[in-house]
């Protein structure tokens, strides 16, 4: 059993993990493209663009972060907004990004609304 400040602080944890090892993780994959004689580019460095956000009106983040945890170590390139973020700025951030995937979090009632919302 745990109690939901050990799994925040966990989660932190791992997410300054991840972001301490993405450089050397960066490093590698462009050694192999030299290695094998070609060239890198941004759109052949990750395998899509991904923009999570919690909605508005809600502050809880800790499955937004691990969602972005695992698809970061997955080669995927992660846009995180944070929280409370409204819906003219999400829909901006997916367009000015490119983004392929969009992942809206939230764990309180009135924020499933809001994700019907920003998905219509």
């Amino acid at each position: 059993k745990m109690f939901l400040p050990q799994v925040i602080k966990s989660a932190r944890v791992m997410k300054k993990a991840v972001a301490h090892l993405i450089p050397f993780m960066e490093a590698e994959r462009e050694a192999a493209f030299k290695e094998l004689g070609e060239t890198i580019d941004d759109k052949d460095r990750y395998v899509g663009t991904v923009v999570l956000a919690t909605v508005k009106g809600d502050v809880h983040d800790i499955g937004k972060n691990i969602v972005g945890v695992v698809l970061g170590c997955n080669n995927y390139r992660v846009v995180d907004l944070g929280v409370m973020q409204p819906a003219d700025r999400i829909l901006q951030a997916v367009i000015e990004e490119k983004a392929d995937i969009l992942g809206l979090s939230g764990l309180i009632t009135p924020s499933l609304d809001e994700m019907i919302y920003v998905a219509k």
